[in-house]
């Protein structure tokens, strides 16, 4: 069955559409000039992929299990515990007191296939039927990442192998486990159906757009949780780029979030304490939080004071919005405008016979040439002149509204404009010191940037850190810490298809990957030799796009899950922008 929601939440998802595949070339450009510059900002749909979700019904042990037996029955009642019965099951195969001390909400670790378990010291006390018996078994298996107490998730070590290990003791003539650790330890697939990914709407540090915070959530409790987290304040990796919710000094008044019918209700402690200001923001974030970006719900919002919150945000007009992004690519020496059938030439880039890549938007944008220097220009493709000074670049992308970002390949990083060339940050980044850049993607609100980098050797990391922005909303630096997206190999482009959806593709590979950043990665089809990826609206349908290395640009319109579809020939680089 679908995942049931309660009334007021909006599942956000966008419907496949299938079309004819269309196959054209710059020969069928129309010649009409000219770029638009204006047009309605589009509220879009976060898209994501849902999977039917599965009901577990775990069942508990029985009095002649093996030791074997009782783990591999604990590890399948798991899955329940944040899902439904709040390890009511799990607990059966506990001791008494095993169960008192047990915390499964320290941690969860996701692993990949089945585990490897091996018994020690069960035989001689079972064959004797004493009870006192006890006995030692050790699980090993592939760790996929893990999850800490806020929800936050982290990427496992490339070649990560975990072990650990179960104490049983035979009481009453039955096995039951005694020591265990804390958390809980989870098979990706079951995870997909217990887990719920939530984003907790941050404030950017400009204050002017909202940040997902991507949190992951057992179904049970998701609401309580939520709220509770963004009260705590952000990820860490996000740094400076958010502002706190409420600096700490607001609490949830009971330890849960009730729903009854299509009402959430919300008990605050000393949200009174705040100004007007703050609590009517407060209320905004809880508000988008638990409607997944919606704000078209029945929200109750009160404080341990008896002040009623609910509608004290009704005056901010804050949202998670993302503008309609156009696609353009460059092609035979020519910039050109697509969004549906009719493909238009902007113009031509004078002086450039090796261009490589394209960072364009309805504001004009830059092209980087093969010896690294990047190229401004206009909306009518008209040069204003060399960005950051001539230093060569080895990779760039737009950012927000006139920005062009560039990567030197090395720890430098750089925000120009295009209103004339001139640069508005340069700043080295720490935690790229050594490595060598091959992609980066700047996130639609431009708070968020990803990394992809070469440790050295045949190590490889993807990373997404914090944009901090002053009031102006000028670029100030990157956060100190990061966030580990990825540790594939071979990395060489990557994408925001939505405001939380990562995609990326390999080198030389017929596959990428896909998250709700930061999450678990499954694998995204894409057409062979991707080289270029970029996210737009083609016929008003958002849209994945793929450019291979023979030039063929190539879309899945309405769904990552949708055929790839013909869109144009002899491209030499492809971008989207507002």
């Amino acid at each position: 069955m679908r995942r049931s929601t309660v009334p007021g939440r909006m599942v956000r998802g966008i419907a496949s559409v299938c079309v004819g595949a269309m196959v054209l070339g710059l020969g069928a450009c129309s010649l009409t000039l000219g770029l638009p510059t204006a047009g309605p900002v589009q509220r879009l749909s976060q898209v994501q992929r849902e999977d039917h979700r599965v009901f577990i019904d775990p069942q508990g042990p029985s009095d002649d299990a093996t030791p074997e037996e009782i783990v591999r029955g604990f590890l399948a009642a798991l899955p329940a515990g944040p899902q439904t019965d709040g390890f009511k099951v799990a607990r059966q195969f506990l001791t008494g007191s095993a169960s008192k001390s047990w915390k499964p909400e320290a941690g969860v670790v996701l692993f990949h296939g089945e585990p490897d378990l091996h018994v020690g010291n069960a035989n001689a006390a079972a064959s004797s039927g004493k009870d006192g018996g006890r006995s030692q078994v050790d699980m090993s298996f592939s760790e996929v990442g893990a999850i800490d107490e806020s929800g936050i998730f982290a990427v496992a070590n490339a070649s990560s192998s975990v072990h650990k290990g179960l104490s049983l003791v035979r009481s009453d003539g039955r096995w039951r486990i005694d020591k265990l650790p804390d958390g809980i330890m989870i098979e990706e697939s079951d995870f997909q159906q217990v887990f719920r990914q939530v984003q907790l709407y941050q404030r950017s540090s400009s204050a002017d757009t909202l940040v997902p915070d991507t949190r992951w959530f057992g179904w049970k409790q998701w609401r309580t949780l939520a709220v509770r987290e963004l009260l705590d304040g952000a990820a860490p990796w996000l740094g400076d780029a958010v502002r706190p919710a409420s600096n700490g000094k607001v609490r949830l008044a009971m330890d849960a979030v009730p729903s009854s019918g299509s009402e959430i209700d919300v008990k605050l402690s000393d949200a009174a304490t705040l100004s007007s200001d703050e609590r009517a923001m407060l209320v905004r974030q809880i508000r988008l939080t638990l409607g997944d970006g919606n704000d078209d719900y029945d929200l109750h919002i009160t404080d341990s004071s008896g002040l009623d919150l609910s509608d004290a945000d009704s005056h901010i007009k804050l949202d998670v919005s993302q503008p309609a992004r156009h696609l353009y690519t460059l092609a035979n020496r020519s910039i050109v405008s697509i969004s549906s059938q009719n493909l238009i030439r902007l113009g031509e880039v004078e002086g450039g016979e090796s261009m490589r890549s394209l960072a364009f938007t309805s504001r004009g944008g830059a092209v980087l040439d093969a010896d690294g220097t990047v190229r401004c220009f206009d909306y009518g493709v008209s040069p204003c002149g060399t960005l950051f000074d001539g230093r060569r670049a080895s990779a760039i992308t737009t950012g927000i509204g006139r920005e062009t970002w560039m990567t030197d390949g090395g720890s430098g990083l750089a925000v120009g404009m295009i209103d004339g060339g001139s640069e508005r940050a340069s700043f080295r980044v720490p935690w790229l010191e050594g490595r060598r850049v091959n992609a980066l993607a700047v996130s639609p609100e431009g708070s968020r940037i990803v990394v992809a980098f070469d440790d050295g050797g045949d190590s490889s990391q993807m990373v997404m850190a914090g944009v901090r922005r002053d009031a102006e909303n000028n670029v100030v630096g990157l956060s100190d810490t990061v966030t580990v997206l990825s540790r594939a190999v071979g990395v060489n482009a990557v994408t925001f298809y939505n405001d939380t959806t990562v995609v990326y593709s390999m080198k030389d590979s017929l596959s990428g990957y896909q998250q709700l950043a930061p999450g678990p990665e499954t694998t995204q089809q894409l057409p062979k030799n991707t080289v270029a990826l970029a996210s737009a609206q083609i016929e008003q349908t958002l849209s994945l796009i793929a450019l291979d290395d023979s030039g063929n640009v190539r879309y899945a319109r309405g769904s990552l899950a949708s055929a790839w579809r013909m869109l144009d020939l002899q491209t030499t680089a492809i971008s989207s922008g507002v």
